[in-house]
C-alpha cells in the first residue's frame, strides 16, 4: 500500500476514534453525573492522538475536532474550537520537544488538556454568572473521572499511529 493511502487511513481511524469518544461522551455518559461531574472524553482522546502527530497536522486536527464538536451543538462548544486547537498544538509540541509518547506522558498531558478545556469553560460560566456551588470540586472530579479512559484511548491511538510512520532522512 502506498504511503499516501496509509496516511489517509491513519487520519481516518483517528477521526473514527474521536467520533467514538464523542458518542460515548454524549450518548452513554451524557445524562449521568458522577459526584456532580460529567465525564469529558474528547480532550483526553485529542491529547492521546496528538502525541503521535506533527504540530501542524495536530493543530489542524484539533481545529477540525473543535469545529465538529461545535457543529454538534454541545454546551460550550464554541469555546472548544479555540481550546481544542490550543491543546492539540501544545501536546504535539511538548511531545516533540520534551516528552516521549508513553502512557505516563499521556496521563500528564491528558490531565493538562482536561484542566485547560474544562477550566476555560468553568471560567466562562463564572464570568456569565452561572457557577455552581462547588464548581471547582466538580471540575477536579470530572477531570479525574475522565482520566480513567486515558490508558485505553492511548493504546488505541498508539496502535493507529503505527499504520503510517514517515521515513526520516
Amino acid at each position: 500500500m502506498p504511503d499516501r493511502y496509509k496516511k489517509i487511513l491513519m487520519w481516518a481511524l483517528y477521526a473514527a476514534l474521536m467520533l467514538a469518544a464523542a458518542l460515548l461522551q454524549t450518548v452513554v455518559f451524557g445524562r449521568v453525573r458522577y459526584f456532580g461531574a460529567k465525564i469529558s472524553l474528547l480532550p483526553v482522546a485529542l491529547a492521546c492522538v496528538c502525541m503521535h502527530a506533527e504540530p501542524e497536522s495536530a493543530g489542524l486536527f484539533g481545529l477540525l475536532t473543535g469545529l465538529g464538536w461545535y457543529a454538534c451543538g454541545a454546551d460550550g462548544a464554541g469555546l472548544s474550537i479555540l481550546t481544542f486547537t490550543a491543546v492539540a498544538l501544545g501536546v504535539s509540541w511538548l511531545c516533540r520537544q520534551y516528552l516521549r509518547p508513553q502512557l505516563l506522558a499521556a496521563l500528564i498531558l491528558s490531565a493538562a488538556a482536561l484542566l485547560f478545556t474544562q477550566g476555560a469553560l468553568a471560567l466562562i460560566r463564572l464570568y456569565l454568572g452561572t457557577p455552581g456551588q462547588a464548581s471547582l470540586r466538580i471540575l477536579f472530579v470530572g477531570c479525574a473521572l475522565s482520566l480513567l479512559a486515558c490508558p485505553l484511548l492511548y493504546l488505541l491511538a498508539s496502535r493507529i499511529s503505527r499504520i503510517y510512520r514517515p521515513q526520516k532522512i
